[in-house]
């Protein structure tokens, strides 16, 4: 493989001419260039970084109020909320009895219940050779 780098008016004389003489003297010079390049990019980014601060974090939006809860565990607006939902899905004839505050340990076992029922349908989904 030979590299060389020609200058234009050797296109009208018909004979290349090499940029340095040597291929490698051409590719140090080549490479060299981008170094600098890259090094010039990085000092001048690097000066817009000091004379340009970050602009200041914005302020967060205020959380909304939320419902206290009750003696029970669940406040009344909640407990709307649930019922409003349970209505519009299942219509007049529905009803809410109950609902209550759901403990981290008992999240935990319903993930595991969920988890198991998912791999029990898989596996049934398999036909047995």
């Amino acid at each position: 493989m030979h590299l060389s780098i020609t200058l234009p008016l050797a296109a009208a004389t018909g004979k290349p001419e090499v940029l340095f003489g040597n291929q490698w003297l051409a590719l140090g010079a080549i490479l060299g260039g981008i170094a600098v390049f890259t090094l010039l990019v990085a000092a001048v980014g690097r000066w817009l970084a000091a004379t340009h601060p970050d602009a200041p974090a914005p302020t967060p939006a205020p959380a909304p109020i939320a419902a206290a809860p009750t003696e029970q565990g669940i406040s009344p607006q909640v407990f709307a909320a649930i019922a409003g939902a349970v209505y519009a899905t299942l219509g007049k004839s529905a009803r809410v009895v109950a609902a209550n505050v759901a403990v981290e340990a008992e999240l935990e076992d319903a993930r595991h219940l969920w988890a198991a029922e998912g791999r029990r349908q898989i596996y049934s989904s398999h036909r047995l050779r």
